[in-house]
């Protein structure tokens, strides 16, 4: 069946009446506020069509129709209009980050918030993945007679802190001198290639504590492996118990349960990281793979440092989402990316804490 200019100008009509109101369009409606120029007769003719097609269904015995998730696609995918970029909006959060040196987690915190504030759903960012990060830099400095600072900076731009316990007090010259071997050995390698006889031949040009030198050796382990556990962050879960949608409790309990279960969010969002390129991923109902999900949207955008991807930025909705809304919010924000999070001059370092709460 062809998909003629006027089905789709009808398809438009209901898909913009419903996420409006969240009641099922009849052919009255649609002629009044949309095509005044066409016969409420006619337009439910080409509404059967549409039905047959898979682009509408009708709930249960309502006169109305609403669309399917295969209607909800083609809208998306050649109906949608992209809203312009709320400069604003996102205006906000540049300001806030400024000339200031921010906790990674609180930052990814910041922008689920806003998402959540600006789109009234549900956002899920997950921390940058480090797994393949190189070690760019390392600097040790004192603390007190008892422990000095490890500051350790991904080629990534991502700063960790630890806190390294001393046998004996350390000058900065000593501390100096250790950082300056470290770096020679180490800067630009993973985890993978600090094979042991480098680190054999690291302890004897050192010739510290081996207490010491396995503190440090761990810490930079860590710093390399442990970030690769991946977090996820929440923001505004409740916005969507807000829709009708969701006024089941059964569906809106199965919804919540998962939202609050970290390794299959992770999951889902792996899958949504190979399978995307730099441009946004728009999952519609079914097309989700989890079952929770089935009434659901989710729009992910990948952010990027250079041309890897190291987390996701994800919106979570009723099929019944106010897509342009979001892909102008996500759209803005991947816009602005690289200045918010990486500045490269070291001015806008990201920071995280190290074990024992402190930060430099």
């Amino acid at each position: 069946m062809d998909m003629s200019e006027r089905k789709l100008q009808i398809l438009q009509a209901i898909i913009l009446n419903y996420l409006e109101t969240a009641e099922p369009v009849g052919s009255r409606t649609i002629s009044r506020r949309f095509l005044m120029d066409l016969s409420s007769a006619t337009i439910r003719n080409e509404m059967s069509d549409l039905e047959e097609m898979g682009l509408i269904e009708q709930p249960h015995t309502s006169a109305g129709r609403v669309p399917s998730s295969k209607g909800y696609r083609l809208y998306v995918d050649q109906l949608m209009k992209r809203d312009t970029v709320d400069d604003q909006q996102v205006g906000i959060l540049m300001n806030l980050l400024k000339d200031k040196t921010v906790q990674l987690d609180s930052l990814l915190r910041e922008i689920g918030d806003l998402l959540a504030t600006l789109t009234k759903y549900t956002t899920v960012v997950t921390m940058p993945q480090l797994k393949r990060s190189k070690l760019k830099h390392l600097q040790l400095m004192p603390l007190d007679e008892h422990s000095a600072i490890l500051v350790l900076v991904t080629d990534g731009n991502i700063v960790r802190n630890h806190v390294i316990p001393l046998q004996h007090p350390m000058d900065s010259r000593s501390l100096y001198r250790i950082s300056d071997v470290l770096n020679q050995e180490l800067s630009g390698l993973s985890v993978a290639q600090m094979d042991l006889p480098l680190i054999q031949k690291i302890k004897r040009e050192l010739n510290v504590d081996s207490e010491v030198m396995e503190s440090l050796l761990d810490a930079i382990s860590d710093t390399l492996q442990h970030a690769d556990d991946g977090d996820v962050f929440t923001s505004g879960t409740t916005n969507i118990l807000s829709f009708p949608e969701f006024s089941d409790i059964a569906r809106a309990r199965s919804l919540m349960e998962f939202l609050s279960q970290k390794d299959q969010i992770l999951h889902l969002i792996s899958t949504e990281e190979k399978t995307s390129g730099p441009g946004l991923k728009i999952r519609i109902g079914t097309e989700n793979q989890i079952e929770q999900l089935h009434d659901c949207s989710i729009v992910t955008a990948n952010y990027r440092y250079g041309d890897r991807t190291i987390g996701t930025i994800s919106v979570v909705g009723p099929m019944r989402m106010d897509y342009q809304k979001v892909v102008s919010a996500l759209e803005g924000l991947m816009q602005d990316f690289p200045d918010l999070f990486f500045t490269g001059s070291g001015h806008n370092a990201i920071t995280q804490e190290d074990t024992n709460g402190r930060e430099t």
